[in-house]
């Protein structure tokens, strides 16, 4: 058995022993007045108990126009569920890699715009790839756009 009281963040020395568990006078009396929540020292030490919360119960009280807990339920019940968006299939994608120049990056960059470098760079790519002057000529006109 422990020699501290084994309520968290106290460092009493064991007056009781409560349940198999060791507990100082001083949480002993604090969890077990009147006026505490039933069960509450067996909540502090993480004893399971079948008992309703009085932290709840008193949350409740305390709350101005709270909805009786049956009321709220019901209305929430009777919400219509949003129906699921559908997904557009995810294509298989790899990553392509290539080393460049700190300045070259830098330019890169500039004329992509702000967050656009990995799309721009994809795009011409695939402009490259199908041999797209049309293409091609509209990703210069896209980079001198985000220049100015």
């Amino acid at each position: 058995m422990r020699e501290r009281c084994e309520v968290p963040n106290c460092r009493g020395e064991v007056g009781i022993v409560y349940l198999d568990r060791g507990v100082c006078d001083d949480c002993w009396n604090e969890y077990m007045r009147e006026d505490a929540p039933p069960d509450a020292l067996r909540m502090v030490l993480g004893i399971g108990t079948d008992a309703p919360t009085a932290r709840e119960e008193a949350m409740a009280e305390t709350k101005k126009g709270a909805k009786p807990k049956a009321a709220t339920k019901k209305a929430r019940a009777e919400k219509p569920a949003k129906p699921k968006r559908e997904r557009a299939p995810k294509e298989d994608l790899v990553v392509f890699a290539c080393r460049v120049a700190e300045a070259e990056r830098v330019k890169f960059h500039e004329a992509t715009g702000p967050a656009g470098a990995s799309r721009f760079a994809r795009k011409l790519m695939v402009v490259f790839a199908n041999e797209d002057e049309a293409g091609f000529k509209g990703l210069l006109k896209e980079a001198r756009e985000a220049r100015a």
